[in-house]
């Protein structure tokens, strides 16, 4: 099969979760004897893929005529400013249109609900007010954004949605009824690869990881901050690790962290295995009407190392977690997370029960090759 898929962004190397996503889907496509197609992507040729630009109908034109189905990436990026895809949606004739949903247009708003809120501080008036502001400035656009969404979906086939929350917006906003839900997926790494990379820490402290950006709001920045100045108090033997991207003003500081910025992939994945424990801390959405909708790549990552997590009690962590069997889930409460780590710490067989059962959900059903397949499975019924 010829896929195209287009996404508007250079995957390679990765730099964040929807770098990985991408880089992933297409590794496993062309692993299992796909051919792919790009558009404006240069970075991904390396990997055997024929990239085409999207500069000129010439070229969008022979990138369609190359292709089977089109598979296009859907994130809280506005489409409207993205005229390839249209184009290429007009040129698809009878050829497929699967959209994989990862937001809806209103995730931009996660930055004025929940962006500049400093832990451990009062918000002022000022910066409240700066924040509402911000909101308001931005519904007029995402209502329009959603409107076009709606137009081009009408020409779409399929959408596969990475969580519940985005197959019922895809439903019931963008009018797409055959619509799935496939989570993000996490890598298969053998028992002994694991064991090898924790035999290599540094560290017999009982560590805390947390991998993510110090700028996206959503990312529980914040809650862990308070978790972390808690610790401090009352369990100052526990060491936090963050993996950032940037240095912030949100970062939280003390003896009991560490801070490491740029780690790569490969980086992350050794951190995870030589962790005690790895959190996913996630805050609601209040003000969408579909609630936290996104797929967290980092909590398929940490299940995938035989590290246990401790993720938020809410979403599709919710759905992927069974407490006390697979993970913990928590509240937002401070002490309630605390608590939780204190208890994994003092309970060896607890924490190495949730890691064994946690690798096994990815090794089982929650896997990237896993994810490879149910998608190719879908283009070939659309095809068929």
């Amino acid at each position: 099969m010829k896929i195209g898929y287009i996404y508007n962004l250079n995957a390679y190397p990765p730099k964040g979760g929807n770098h990985v996503h991408v880089l992933e889907l297409i590794q496993g496509f062309l692993k299992v004897g796909h051919q792919v197609a790009v558009v404006d992507d240069p970075t991904i040729t390396k990997l055997g893929v024929t990239n085409f630009s999207g500069s000129d109908d010439q070229s969008i034109q022979a990138f369609m005529d190359e292709i089977e189905v089109l598979y296009v990436r859907i994130d809280a990026r506005f489409i409207s400013q993205w005229p390839l895809l249209e184009a290429c949606i007009n040129l698809a004739g009878g050829k497929p249109v699967v959209w994989e949903i990862n937001a809806p247009a209103n995730e931009t708003l996660a930055f004025s609900w929940l962006g500049g809120k400093l832990p451990n501080q009062k918000e002022s008036l000022l910066r409240r007010s700066k924040r509402y502001l911000h909101a308001l400035r931005k519904l007029y656009g995402i209502k329009r954004e959603e409107r076009y969404r709606h137009h081009l979906a009408q020409s779409v086939n399929a959408s596969i949605c990475v969580s519940t929350a985005l197959r019922r917006y895809a439903i019931n906003e963008l009018g797409i009824e055959n619509s799935i839900v496939l989570p993000n997926g996490g890598p298969l790494i053998p028992a002994e690869d694991i064991e090898r990379r924790k035999a290599n820490r540094s560290s017999q402290a009982f560590t805390v990881f947390y991998s993510g950006s110090a700028i996206y709001p959503w990312q529980g920045l914040d809650m862990l901050a308070e978790v972390i100045h808690l610790a401090g108090v009352h369990a100052p033997d526990i060491k936090f690790v963050l993996a950032v991207n940037q240095d912030t003003e949100f970062l939280p500081k003390g003896n009991n962290v560490e801070i490491r910025k740029g780690l790569d992939r490969e980086g992350i994945i050794e951190a995870i295995c030589s962790s005690d424990v790895c959190v996913a801390l996630h805050p609601d959405y209040p003000w969408s009407r579909y609630g936290f909708h996104n797929s967290p790549m980092k909590l398929f990552e940490y299940m995938a190392c035989m590290t246990p997590v401790i993720t938020s009690n809410r979403a599709q962590m919710a759905e992927l977690i069974t407490h006390g069997v697979n993970g913990l889930l928590c509240s937002d409460s401070a002490a309630e997370i605390l608590s939780q780590l204190i208890e994994l710490r003092d309970d060896p067989d607890l924490s190495e029960k949730l890691g064994r059962s946690g690798w096994e959900l990815i090794q089982n059903e929650r896997s990237w090759s896993e994810n490879v397949m149910r998608t190719v499975g879908i283009f070939e019924n659309e095809l068929s």
